[in-house]
């Protein structure tokens, strides 16, 4: 427990060092001006991307996906299923406190593809839940592509919420430190053995099925 946490704490620490110089007008300027770099990419194809990484990690995919994982877990009633239950919660957790800490406006609206947000821009909660549902997707299998294609995921929701023009990129960069803090913590058990979560995932399929 106490090694979690002096695992983590630095990067919570450095979440909130991110958070407090965000706030300055010097940060601001030099975010906005490498989000205008990735504004300059807009086209047809990128913008549908992104607005489908939108609708699929907004905050009522966010609900749906903690509802699932909690039935998951209490139909598996494993430990990987209770970690990767508690990865999502806590992840997503920690942006939604982390946005109530900083109170950072979001970019100018005009900029904005989806419209005026109007609420706060630190951390980019999308991206919190998106890195979470990825960790907690490879807590679930174990397995290497999983966290291959997690990572492409991340990092195409991070060039996704800057290319919309709702977030600065240093809003979403703290979204992944936020994450990765709170998934040191709450994965006590180390990394997951791949033999136990297929062993569960063939004991799950059955009782799924008789509950048809």
């Amino acid at each position: 427990m106490v090694i979690r946490f002096v695992v983590g704490l630095p990067l919570l620490v450095l979440v909130t060092v991110l958070g407090l110089v965000a706030e300055t007008p010097g940060w601001t300027a030099a975010d906005w001006a490498v989000g205008q770099v990735v504004h300059d990419a807009r086209n047809p194809f990128l913008t549908g991307v992104a607005m489908l990484l939108n609708l699929g990690f907004g905050t009522e995919a966010g609900v749906v996906f903690s509802l699932v994982m909690a039935v998951f877990a209490l139909v598996v009633r494993t430990p990987e299923a209770v970690r990767a239950l508690l990865v999502v919660l806590a992840g997503w957790g920690t942006g939604a406190l982390l946005k109530i800490v900083f109170d950072r406006p979001r970019p100018p609206a005009a900029f904005s593809m989806l419209g005026d947000m109007g609420d706060t821009s630190f951390p980019s909660g999308h991206v919190c839940l998106t890195a979470a549902v990825a960790v907690a997707a490879w807590v679930l299998t174990g397995r290497r592509w999983v966290v291959a294609v997690g990572a492409v995921l991340v990092v195409g929701q991070m060039l996704a919420r800057v290319y919309l023009g709702v977030h600065y990129p240093t809003d979403v960069l703290a979204a992944v430190v936020a994450v990765a803090a709170s998934s040191i913590i709450v994965l006590h058990g180390g990394p997951p053995h791949p033999r136990a979560s297929r062993r569960a995932a063939r004991e799950v399929i059955p009782s799924l099925g008789k509950m048809r």
